[in-house]
Parts: structure tokens; C-alpha cells; sequence
């Protein structure tokens, strides 16, 4: 308990631990201080973000299980809400993409989760238009909160500025202004600028992504002509994960040092736990991914002049000391037990392990399986294929021996991408793949063999044929199929495969067909798959 001699006043108090850095260092110092003193006002920021459909537990990237989900995170919210009643609830994005029951439900589930929980708003992250136009309208519809991206453009106009007010897009806001004890609280949302580069045109086709500089200019002053008191910035982008700082899709450090008004920027995207860290005197904080953490934001104000007078944050991991909401689980009960039937559906055998992992050029064994479904795929709806070039997401995820389910295939390919085809020369193909090689990301081409010479990632190709061992043909086009992010450029990694991919001589299709059905066709129509040595083989097993 903290005692006041009663030469001091609360007030003095409260400047003195200030001055002092003690509000920083000790959180529970800050709130029992602004407890004290009744000329403050302390305003908290709930905030989730990438649940990417997660509403029970999963694993993180370390393999640790039974961590995170939206359920845990609402029970830490509502115990947040009940100490501080003067609270904001927001999600920076990816809301819904990820899950079978994000899927099966086209993220309506979520939207409505966070409409029963009350959430202020929520930010559009990329993985929004995963499936297209079509589902992210519908959940912008069905969306009973503002959705914050500013620096979209909607058929031509601004976020905010839309003129049908029955439309969809006129629900996307640049902010949001909330007043909470008698505090005018702006809050600012962005959305990356890189969804050019992982998603093909169709699928956010009327929507432009602008570089977030100047309408974020523009929504701050807007905000304080509306009587802002605080400006919030919040944004589906983090820091990148090695080295920190900006890229094409990320542009905190950017807008820290642009907008030194703004007060905290709450991150996301990068997938990251980020309790607290400054960046250009900015206090920023990420709420990782999955709910394996939610994160708080307190916002200190003097309650006469309206001034900030502090900020901190913090992040609390979602392991199995909390329970799960119960109001969470009360509405999503039945979508998820569909949900689990349909993942636990037998699709047939697998009669060896499958390697995840190989050397810098070679197919890993799961590369191969995935390659034989693309092509057998395609062929089976009449498109002729030569050959088929992906990765595998985790290459620790070996596939074992036995029964398989549609989970199995799942955790193979944890993302809705579909297939595209494009016709390329012998020499387009060899630039394409030495581009992979420098890019240092794991992609294989099958259907072809190729001989290299360099080491590692520094490798040229010196001679290249069809799998049978035919020669190429220098004037002849050859189908490659690949998935839909790869050909938008696997996020400004592929930029030469994606030029190529944009000229008419390349007859670029997108196919309704995602990589992971592919799979799972091809488990139900082989009912028992054998590791494939190469693509002679393909034929053999189909």
C-alpha cells in the first residue's frame, strides 16, 4: 500500500514517481498512483491481433502446445475491463484466415464474435482477401463496428469518403474518435501497403493500397479538428523480425518519425510478441499471433487539461492458466464441432515418411507430393501442366506413416492458395529459379532436372531438362503451375516471376482450385500414397 505524507498532494505525487521513471518500471505503481489522485484519468487499449481464426489453442513456432486462442484472450480482456473500466477493445488484422472454421464459416464467426464482445473496431490486415472481394464485402457488412484502414482507397475515394453509404466499402473508416472519461481519444488504423505483392489483382480488385504517410497525415488532422486530445496509431504492420525497421509492407519507423504527436503505435502482421520497445520516442507494442498473447495498452491523462501526462505497455502470454470465455465458447460450440468432424475425416494412407526438409535445390519428399497433386489436378480438369514449382511452409513438419486426415493435410498447407499456370520459356523457367536461389527461399521446381554449379544460394544453373531426361526446346513454351502468392511475388521476393506472370505472352491463369484441396484430392483418389522418387513417377502412381 502506498502512504502519502500529508505535506504532498496527490497530484505532486503522481509528477514526483514520474520525473522519477517509476511509472515506466513499475506498472502496478502507475495505477495505484493514478488510483490516488482523482485529477487523472487512465485510459486502456485492449488489443488482438493475426488471430487468424484461432479461437481454441494451437502451438507457437517453437512447437510449445497448448497456447493462445481467442477464448483465453477474452477472459484476460474481461478481467482488464473490470479493472479499468474505461477501456477500448480493437484487432489489428488478420482476423479470420487460417482455421477450418474461419474457412468454413468465411470469417462471418469471428466478425461476430467481436460484435458480441463489443470490440471498437477492428484493422484490415492482408490475409482479409484471402478468398476475394466477394467474402471480405460480407464481413465488411456483416461488421456492426468501424473497420480502420486509412490509407485505402475505395473505387477512387479515400477511406471514409465513400459515397454510398449502403455499400460495403462505406463501413472502412481512417479512425475512429471515442470519448471515455471525458478524454478524446483518436485512434488512427493502416493497413500494410504490400498486398500488391502477395495477392493477385481479382482478389482486392476496387481497392488501392497507398504508402500510409500521407493519409495518415491527413486523418490526424482531421481527428484534431474533431477535438482530438491524443492521437493512436495503430496498424497492421510491425518491424521486420531480425533487423527491425521498415520494408516495402512495414513502415512503423516511418510513421514514428513522421507523427511524433502520436502518442503509441499498436503493431501487427509481423507475428511477434513486442510488450514494449521505442521507436523514435513512440512507445510501440505487438500482440504476436494465433492469441498466444493479448496485449494492454495505459494512457495516463490529466483530467483538467486533458493532457497525456504517460504510457506503457505490456503483453500476457495465453497459456493454460486462463480458462476459456465462456461466452466464446457458448457461440462458436456448434461451428466448432462441424469444424472438428470435417478435420478429422479419414482421406487415405500414407505409406511412408515424408521429409520436410532437403538440400538447397533438391525436392524435399513433401515438395514432390505436392507437385504430383498440383499437376494430377490440373490435368484432371483437362489443363496440361510440364511442371509444377512450391515449398513446403515448415520444414521441422516432417509427414509420418499412417492414416491421414484433412488435419494432416492442414498442417502441410496452412494458407488458401490457389493455383495459377503460366507458359514460360526454358530461359524464362532459368531466371525464374535462379531467382529463387538468391531470394534464399525454399521453392523446387518438378517436372524438370537441372544441374547447377556454385554453393548453396549462390548457384547458377548450367543444364537443364524434362524429368524423362528430353532436352528443352529454346523456342518452345513450357505450363508451370505455382500457387497464387508466389506469382504475385511471394512478397516482393519473386519480382522477375511476377513481371513475366503480367506479360500477355505468358497466358497467366488463375485456376479455382487452392493447393490444399489438390492434396486432399489426391490422398482420396490414390487411397494410399508412396514417397515419389521423381516425376517419371507421377504417371505411374496416378
Amino acid at each position: 500500500m502506498l502512504h502519502l505524507d500529508e505535506r504532498w498532494t496527490r497530484r505532486e505525487f503522481l509528477k514526483l514517481i514520474g520525473r522519477a521513471g517509476l511509472l515506466s518500471a513499475v506498472p502496478t505503481l502507475t495505477r495505484a498512483a493514478v488510483a490516488l489522485d482523482s485529477d487523472t484519468v487512465r485510459i486502456s487499449i485492449l488489443h488482438t491481433t493475426d488471430l487468424h481464426g484461432h479461437i481454441l489453442p494451437t502451438s507457437d513456432y517453437n512447437g510449445n502446445p497448448d497456447c493462445g486462442g481467442m477464448a483465453r484472450c477474452v477472459t484476460q480482456i474481461r478481467r482488464w475491463q473490470q479493472e479499468n473500466p474505461n477501456s477500448i477493445l480493437i484487432d489489428v488484422g488478420d482476423v479470420y484466415q487460417g482455421t477450418d472454421i474461419g474457412l468454413r464459416s468465411k470469417g462471418e464467426l469471428m466478425i461476430d464474435l467481436f460484435d458480441q464482445l463489443k470490440y471498437d473496431a477492428w484493422v484490415i490486415g492482408n490475409h482479409e482477401f484471402d478468398w476475394g472481394m466477394q467474402p471480405f464485402q460480407q464481413v465488411l457488412q456483416r461488421s456492426a463496428m468501424p473497420v480502420l484502414a486509412a490509407n485505402t482507397v475505395l473505387e477512387g475515394r479515400p477511406a471514409g469518403e465513400f459515397p454510398d453509404a449502403k455499400h460495403p466499402f462505406a463501413r472502412i473508416q481512417p479512425f475512429i474518435l471515442k470519448e471515455v472519461a471525458g478524454i478524446n481519444l483518436a485512434i488512427i488504423g493502416v493497413t500494410t501497403p504490400g498486398m500488391p505483392f502477395w495477392l493477385r489483382p481479382e482478389f482486392t480488385r476496387g481497392i488501392d493500397f497507398q504508402y500510409p504517410v500521407e493519409p495518415v497525415r491527413r486523418a490526424i488532422g482531421r481527428a484534431k479538428t474533431e477535438g482530438a486530445d491524443a492521437i493512436v496509431l495503430t496498424g497492421h504492420m510491425g518491424l521486420k523480425a531480425r533487423s527491425g525497421g521498415d520494408d516495402f509492407a512495414n513502415t512503423v519507423t516511418a510513421l514514428t518519425s513522421e507523427f511524433p504527436e502520436a502518442s503509441v503505435f499498436i503493431g501487427g502482421h509481423t507475428h511477434q510478441p513486442i510488450p514494449s520497445r521505442l521507436i523514435n520516442g513512440a512507445l510501440f507494442t505487438q500482440a504476436d499471433h494465433f492469441g498466444i498473447h493479448v496485449g494492454r495498452v495505459d494512457l495516463i491523462f490529466d483530467r483538467n487539461s486533458r493532457r497525456l501526462l504517460h504510457q506503457e505497455a505490456t503483453c500476457e502470454r495465453m497459456d493454460n492458466r486462463f480458462g476459456f470465455d465462456p461466452v466464446v465458447m457458448s457461440r462458436a460450440k456448434t461451428q466448432l464441432a462441424e469444424s472438428d468432424r470435417a478435420l478429422l475425416q479419414p482421406i487415405g494412407e500414407l505409406a511412408e515418411i515424408l521429409r520436410a526438409r532437403s538440400r538447397p535445390g533438391v525436392p524435399s519428399d513433401i515438395e514432390k507430393l505436392i507437385g504430383a497433386a498440383i499437376m494430377e489436378a490440373l490435368r484432371e480438369r483437362n489443363v496440361q501442366v510440364d511442371g509444377a514449382m512450391h515449398g513446403v511452409f515448415d520444414e521441422k513438419a516432417n509427414l509420418v506413416a499412417g492414416s491421414k486426415t484433412v488435419q494432416d493435410i492442414w498442417n502441410v498447407i496452412p494458407y488458401e492458395n490457389y493455383i495459377v499456370t503460366a507458359a514460360l520459356s526454358p530461359d524464362e523457367i532459368k531466371a525464374v529459379i535462379e531467382e529463387v536461389f538468391t531470394s534464399h527461399e525454399r521453392r523446387n521446381l518438378l517436372g524438370f532436372e537441372m544441374k547447377t554449379e556454385g554453393r548453396g544460394y549462390d548457384r547458377h544453373i548450367t543444364s537443364m531438362t524434362l524429368d524423362d531426361g528430353r532436352p528443352l526446346d529454346r523456342d518452345k513454351k513450357y505450363v508451370i503451375a505455382s500457387n497464387s502468392f508466389d506469382s504475385s511475388s511471394a512478397g516482393h521476393r519473386f519480382m522477375k516471376l511476377r513481371a513475366l506472370l503480367e506479360t500477355p505472352a505468358a497466358n497467366c491463369t488463375l485456376h479455382p482450385l487452392q493447393t490444399r484441396d489438390a492434396l486432399i484430392e489426391y490422398f482420396r483418389r490414390h487411397k494410399v500414397v508412396h514417397r515419389i522418387a521423381d516425376a517419371r513417377d507421377w504417371a505411374i502412381a496416378a
